[in-house]
């Protein structure tokens, strides 16, 4: 029997077109639990139930994945398990308290995503620029990554409503953060602040501000007066003597 191999100039264009989309089609329902169970048995978690860890959507794509230390057995994870980037559904991914030494430069493949927690990665370092494609970005949370500056990129996540900071090393609160048109609540707490930027006077639905535990001895009288507006006590929590 012989096979007759086709030129693409000899194809139909439909023909060519769903070729084309073979090529390019996204992560199955079923290819995204095997997504989850790859990265758990590469991980040392091989006990570990798909469902103890992720959840899925009605057409079975993943749409949350926990891979928390706590509620993981084995050992932390050291790097990022690049094959989370083929779950482009996600809407929350939640890494707190592991060892990450740093995000992908692909993390906007995870264009969905609303909450991002990766508290207690305390040698994490830094956030790459592509931080600011995620667009849908409402939660984030980087508490205890060892952060002493954010991407200029970081101001473009117009949806972020909550930023949790504690615990990292700002001496300067970088002004992208005035850029985040949509931010609520922010937390900044034992950083190690001496100031922060006059223009976040102007961030008209910023209600709730922490930022005990700094060096905020010495602010522009406007910012000092927007501050205790937000919280009363703040002076009283600076290490100014």
């Amino acid at each position: 029997m012989r096979f007759k191999f086709l030129s693409a100039a000899s194809m139909p264009i439909a023909a060519i077109a769903v070729a084309a989309c073979a090529l390019c089609a996204p992560v199955s329902a079923q290819d995204d639990k095997a997504v989850v169970r790859s990265i758990l048995e590469k991980n040392g978690m091989k006990d570990v139930s798909v469902n103890d860890v992720a959840e899925f959507g009605r057409d079975g794509r993943a749409i949350v994945l926990k891979l928390n230390k706590r509620g993981l057995d084995g050992a932390a994870l050291s790097a990022f398990p690049q094959e989370i980037l083929k779950l482009t559904a996600l809407k929350g991914l939640f890494l707190k308290g592991n060892a990450l030494k740093g995000l992908p430069t692909d993390i906007s493949a995870l264009s969905e995503l609303v909450e991002l927690n990766l508290a207690d990665n305390n040698d994490l370092g830094s956030l790459p620029p592509s931080i600011g494609s995620l667009s849908n970005l409402q939660k984030l949370d980087v508490r205890y990554c060892g952060l002493t500056d954010l991407p200029p990129e970081f101001g473009n996540l117009k949806r972020l409503e909550s930023l949790q900071m504690w615990g990292n090393g700002f001496v300067e609160l970088p002004y992208c953060i005035t850029e985040l048109s949509s931010l609520k609540e922010i937390y900044l707490k034992n950083n190690k602040l001496t100031m922060i930027p006059r223009d976040m006077v102007k961030m008209d639905n910023l209600r709730y501000v922490d930022v005990q535990l700094n060096y905020l001895c010495h602010l522009l009288p406007e910012v000092e007066t927007w501050l205790a507006s937000r919280d009363k006590r703040y002076k009283e929590h600076q290490y100014c003597n």
